[in-house]
């Protein structure tokens, strides 16, 4: 497999920052099309890899406590965010085998979304490293997501009133009263209009 590597009339061009980054992070391992191509493979979780363990930005539950989608399902988001084991990606977060704990990223967000944007403008953006700030992900996550977009109530879940939380239940509630009252009705005549009735209907 052929490694991008940015020609020399492009190097000189390049900023400082750029290449500062490109020598301590060569894109010829570390860079987004060096990764394997995505495939729709699930392994079990006994046996998962460690490529495929779930990432720590989609855990079980969100901030909510709401429960989220299986982190072993496939997906093309999470397929992007591929980090090698030999060199792993500095703007992915990485789990110590050892301790069981995952470890920060090398280089934080915001720190990524400066580096995409000057890549951008000098048109490398594809030797750098795959991340959440790339273009690539943030347009692959639109197209995944669809119409969940803050606003449109679809994929999300409002906490609404009170009332409007136990209405349902409350309905189902007076429906099933209201199927029962002719019942209720010929008891109470029948034991004496009340004497030695136990069963009032809650309000």
């Amino acid at each position: 497999m052929a490694t991008p590597q940015p020609a020399s009339g492009l190097l000189n061009k390049l900023p400082t920052r750029l290449l500062n980054f490109f020598a301590r992070y060569p894109p010829q391992h570390y860079s987004a099309a060096v990764r394997p191509p995505p495939t729709d493979t699930t392994p079990a979780p006994a046996q998962a890899s460690e490529e495929a363990l779930p990432s720590p930005y989609t855990p079980n539950r969100d901030a909510k406590g709401h429960k989220r989608p299986d982190p072993t399902e496939f997906s093309v988001t999470r397929a992007l965010l591929y980090s090698n084991p030999d060199h792993p990606n500095p703007f992915l977060p990485r789990k110590n085998f050892r301790t069981g704990k995952w470890i920060g990223p090398r280089i934080g967000l915001r720190t990524q979304a400066d580096l995409v944007k000057l890549a951008k403008k000098y048109n490398v953006e594809e030797l750098l490293p795959a991340g959440r700030k790339s273009t690539e992900f943030k347009e692959t996550r639109k197209t995944e997501r669809g119409l969940q977009v803050k606003g449109t109530g679809i994929g999300q879940k409002v906490k609404g009133h009170k009332w409007e939380r136990t209405m349902e239940t409350r309905l189902e509630d007076r429906r099933k009263a209201m199927m029962e009252m002719p019942e209720m009705i010929r008891l109470w005549k029948q034991r004496g209009h009340g004497r030695g009735w136990k069963k009032w209907p809650k309000k």
